[in-house]
């Protein structure tokens, strides 16, 4: 039997928002996958409005009557439909907005929050849906986004290392998740040349800037513990955007981990561009770390 959790006891393992959509449903399924390996509960969360209705059919129409049971209805079966009859997901309905939803079910000591890049209230022209957006601006703990079934579950996970705090945390946790699911972990590192006024300062040395980004790698690994993993860690420093070299070692990840905000980022932004563009574009999961 489905069990189903009032707002005020959502169980605070891994909270999952989910809706009619192919990437809700691929959330889940990454969720329960990872949660069987952390030995954590996952509580599916439905949040409805009167406007913003759930149906099981396509195209249904407007019902003035719907309310909560309904949603429990339509929940249950969309848990069942992803990981089928058997799972002990445990699930929860809220009439809110469900990024608000999701930021108040989780509070402050949720383990992971995981949504799907995009619901069904977003247009197909976004890469990442209004829900994720708000979590990854609001959220006060790790959120997770996946936009597909994540099928490369045997690759490494790539963790972004630029020096700060954030980042410390990524590694942190990249260490944790890559720990648990017995996969290589890669810290990668981007640097960029300095910038120079031509005539005035001569040209960088190159190879003193690339020993310089492994210097800075090396110590920053020796941080962190980095014990029970099945290799060592493998730094990777490479010569370009954060960003951009992110995106690509993604194509080859099971999982990419960036803190929230990094160096020469304004503070007063709530996310960090590096953290943005990856979370639009990265070609598996991707974990943001506030």
């Amino acid at each position: 039997m489905a069990v189903f959790e009032t707002d005020a006891r959502i169980m605070k393992g891994i909270i999952v928002g989910v809706d009619e959509s192919s990437y809700a449903q691929a959330a889940l399924r990454w969720a329960v996958d990872y949660a069987v390996q952390r030995h954590v509960p996952v509580t599916a969360l439905l949040a409805w409005d009167y406007i913003d209705q759930h149906h099981l059919e396509p195209n249904a129409m407007f019902d003035p009557s719907y309310g909560s049971e309904m949603a429990e209805k339509v929940l249950d079966a969309l848990v069942r439909r992803a990981v089928g009859v058997d799972s002990e997901v445990a699930r929860a309905v809220v009439c809110d907005h469900a990024g608000h939803a999701l930021v108040e079910a989780a509070g402050t000591d949720a383990a992971l929050v995981v949504v799907g890049a995009r619901g069904m209230s977003g247009f197909k022209g976004l890469l990442l849906g209004s829900v994720s957006r708000h979590l990854l601006h609001a959220a006060t703990g790790p959120v997770a986004i996946v936009r597909d079934d994540a099928s490369r579950v045997n690759e490494p996970v790539v963790v972004g290392i630029d020096g700060s705090e954030p980042s410390r945390r990524a590694l942190e946790w990249a260490i944790d998740y890559a720990r648990c699911r017995q996969l290589r972990l890669v810290a990668l590192h981007a640097w960029v040349l300095p910038y120079t006024m031509l005539g005035v300062f001569a040209p960088p040395d190159l190879r003193e800037c690339a020993e310089r980004a492994d210097r800075f790698l090396a110590h920053e690994l020796t941080q962190v513990d980095a014990t029970g993993l099945i290799e060592p860690i493998e730094p990777r420093t490479v010569d370009g955007r954060p960003s951009a070299a992110l995106l690509e070692a993604s194509s080859l990840a099971s999982l990419v981990v960036v803190g929230s905000r990094g160096r020469g980022q304004f503070t007063n932004t709530l996310l960090g561009a590096v953290s943005d563009q990856v979370s639009h574009y990265a070609t598996c999961p991707v974990v943001v770390v506030p």
